[in-house]
């Protein structure tokens, strides 16, 4: 089993790491903290053995969080998702992290997705990986701020949650998931606002909420005028094979019935 154990030195260090910097701290601050009480050529030696210890967790090259409990940290954890916005200021959690957050998924997730209008990466974080999802800066909303155990962390909406979902996951796994979700939390779901936010992404997005809506038994009637004079079509994924003439769209009549 590995050992945990910090010295003395070791707790007052971080203790007044947090005081000065907070949870997320540059290895410029830790070793400006180091300077008054070790000589140079040891501090870089003394943040190894934190690190190594748990206690300091890399997120990003000349970055660290600072863990307070070694046993708490997994992607459920708000601290995961403090150490996501610290990566990633221009972000927000999204897919299955949010519906967690609003309590629609009871599920233990290993990772973190997030969207941002910045670029597109991943990173690896302990044991979780922290995926970001590129959108177009004018589809970067549906979130709200939340204040965590470390900071404050931007969670995408329920309806914003489904939407990218159905934006970035073109698949069957996620179209059971969202059509899961529509009709577990049926009564949870603002629809209003769906419909409202699923417009701005345009009418491919429009099409498959309003046939989602439709088979759901909610009217989404309004949504028709997006597209009522088009003759193309759209699939809910790209195996989709059962035509639905009102929405023109394919869906999988194994998932959606």
């Amino acid at each position: 089993m590995k050992n945990t154990i910090l010295s003395n030195n070791g707790k007052m260090f971080l203790e007044e790491a947090i005081v000065r910097y907070g949870r997320i701290a540059s290895f410029k601050q830790l070793k400006e903290l180091l300077k008054e009480k070790y000589a140079s050529t040891t501090i870089n030696g003394f943040i190894s053995r934190i690190e190594k210890l748990g206690w300091l967790l890399r997120i990003k090259r000349g970055f660290y969080a600072i863990i307070t409990d070694i046993g708490s940290l997994n992607s459920n954890d708000m601290s995961v998702f403090t150490i996501c916005q610290a990566l990633n200021k221009d972000s927000y959690i999204s897919f299955e992290n949010a519906f967690a957050h609003h309590g629609m998924f009871d599920q233990m997730l290993a990772n973190v997705t997030a969207v941002t209008f910045k670029r597109a990466r991943s990173y690896k974080v302990g044991e979780t990986e922290i995926k970001f999802f590129k959108i177009k800066k004018e589809l970067y909303f549906g979130f709200s701020s939340e204040r965590s155990d470390i900071g404050v962390v931007n969670i995408a909406s329920k309806e914003k949650a489904l939407l990218d979902i159905l934006y970035f996951s073109s698949n069957e796994h996620y179209l059971g998931l969202v059509w899961e979700k529509l009709k577990e939390f049926k009564s949870d779901f603002d629809f209003s606002s769906l419909k409202k936010y699923s417009q701005k992404f345009g009418v491919e997005m429009t099409r498959k909420v309003g046939f989602l809506l439709d088979k759901l038994g909610i009217d989404a009637d309004d949504l028709m005028v997006n597209f009522k004079r088009k003759s193309d079509y759209g699939r809910l994924t790209k195996n989709s094979k059962t035509f639905n003439s009102k929405w023109r769209i394919y869906f999988d009549d194994t998932i959606i019935n």
